[in-house]
């Protein structure tokens, strides 16, 4: 009965913080706006004297990826405004536990990651014709990755002072990691030591499973969605601990 109670208080967390994003409809569209002008940006090979198809099929399961990216840590950077607006003080003098706290957080930042790497797959699969055969294992790596974002934005959030420097962090993490991420380039064709960097990051191994789902190569997907997991279990283990840390100073 507390498990239930504990997981619907962080049901309502997340719902809560849903709610506030989704208030404001340029914030959604503008979060939209970067990777959609990004794919519309690396597809000019598309549009060249012959479609490039295959670079298309390369691109779009990138895109995505980097999309739960941003959609996840940008959800997780409302953390740094409750801390400074004293709303986790609020929230804990409720019967509320910090752990679902933590959870619903996390929940919100996943859920997040998921509608907006959902909208450009549809974007993708409309405009270019990139398809994915088995759609249910899609959303499992999206699922997975956005997590693990999500981990990384709150570890971010937890260690930043104020606003404005967890934006600086988010923005010295995304950035780099969507280029090091293969999402524009073959992580094999960076020059040494990138390619070691590149398997260091949550990204690389979503854009990777993503691309051996539409081709139907099962055991990367395998390998890919294990190495996710750690790195869920492993990113949430930690931010949780920020997060916890922070709430009861």
């Amino acid at each position: 009965m507390k498990l239930v109670t504990s997981f619907m208080h962080a049901v309502w967390i997340a719902e809560n913080d849903l709610r506030q994003s989704f208030k404001s409809v340029r914030h959604v569209v503008w979060s939209l706006l970067f990777p959609i002008f990004m794919m519309f940006t690396f597809s000019f090979r598309y549009v060249a004297i012959e479609p490039d198809i295959r670079f298309m099929s390369f691109l779009i399961p990138g895109i995505v990826g980097m999309t739960a990216m941003f959609g996840s840590i940008n959800e997780t950077m409302s953390i740094v405004w409750d801390k400074s607006l004293g709303v986790f003080d609020r929230i804990l003098a409720a019967p509320v536990s910090s752990t679902s706290i933590i959870v619903g957080k996390t929940m919100s930042g996943a859920v997040m990651g998921i509608i907006s790497a959902l909208v450009l797959l549809i974007i993708g699969s409309m405009v270019y014709g990139v398809s994915f055969t088995n759609i249910s294992l899609v959303l499992l790596i999206i699922l997975l990755a956005s997590f693990s974002f999500t981990g990384l934005g709150t570890i971010i959030s937890g260690l930043a002072s104020e606003p404005r420097e967890a934006m600086m962090l988010s923005n010295l993490l995304r950035f780099p990691m969507m280029f090091l991420g293969g999402v524009f380039f073959p992580v094999e064709a960076m020059p040494m030591p990138l390619p070691y960097v590149a398997r260091a990051l949550p990204l690389t191994y979503a854009t990777e499973a993503l691309r051996a789902i539409e081709v139907g190569n099962m055991p990367l997907v395998f390998v890919d969605a294990l190495v996710l997991l750690v790195f869920t279990s492993g990113t949430m283990l930690l931010g949780s601990q920020v997060l916890m840390r922070i709430m009861t100073r």
